[in-house]
């Protein structure tokens, strides 16, 4: 299921698009129609996956690094976040939705979109072409492109959800997998779009029971 919304509206000349925090507008819209699911290659970032790995990793391999809140909401997930010297950032975020620690989340951002004054990205040595899926989920892609990897259209302007579920048994996630094989996995992407490319992107995966 696609859901487009804020597209931007025309009246003579092109308007601005106003948006909210990229962390306050979370899972937007709700899997319907027919059964479907992100691949293994769409759900991993920077050598983390989403459903497999867990925040520990990300601390792991970039030490002093801590989870914090990213929106004031009550349920909110909780992520660390990494930059480079080109000005993009990759959020990694836990959730109270996913299993403990459990990555649920990965956002990919302009510098500006993701640091904040509770979240502040930690510098690293690494090339903005890195940022993204193997898929090629990443800023900076054409909307067109980003449709073909999920199977569904995206709106060159605007907000954007596209949402999938499919049993667990047939899923891409893995955490606790040997556990059961009876719960769905609700798995897509939501971000923003301006002049056809994606000004910012949200990777999720949530097993559910």
């Amino acid at each position: 299921m696609l859901v487009a919304a804020g597209q931007q509206k025309k009246s003579g000349a092109s308007r601005a698009v106003k948006q909210r925090s990229i962390f306050e507008t979370q899972y937007t819209c709700r899997a319907n129609g027919p059964e479907g699911a992100l691949h293994a290659e769409d759900l991993e970032i920077l050598g983390f996956t989403i459903g497999a790995s867990t925040i520990r990793d990300v601390q792991k391999r970039f030490p002093n690094t801590h989870s914090v809140k990213l929106a004031f909401e009550e349920e909110a997930e909780e992520g660390i976040c990494v930059k480079n010297n080109e000005g993009i950032a990759a959020v990694f975020a836990t959730g109270v939705m996913g299993a403990p620690d459990t990555l649920v989340a990965i956002y990919l951002a302009p510098v500006r979109l993701a640091e904040s004054s509770r979240l502040t990205c930690r510098m690293v040595n690494i090339p903005s072409k890195m940022f993204g899926s193997a898929s090629g989920i990443r800023t900076g892609a054409p909307t067109n492109e980003l449709g073909k990897i999920i199977g569904g259209k995206i709106p060159r302007e605007g907000s954007f959800c596209a949402a999938y579920q499919i049993p667990s048994r047939r899923g891409p996630l893995q955490l606790s997998k040997a556990d059961t094989q009876e719960g769905r996995d609700f798995t897509g992407v939501e971000g923003f779009a301006r002049t056809g490319k994606l000004e910012w992107v949200k990777v999720f995966g949530i097993a559910s029971d």
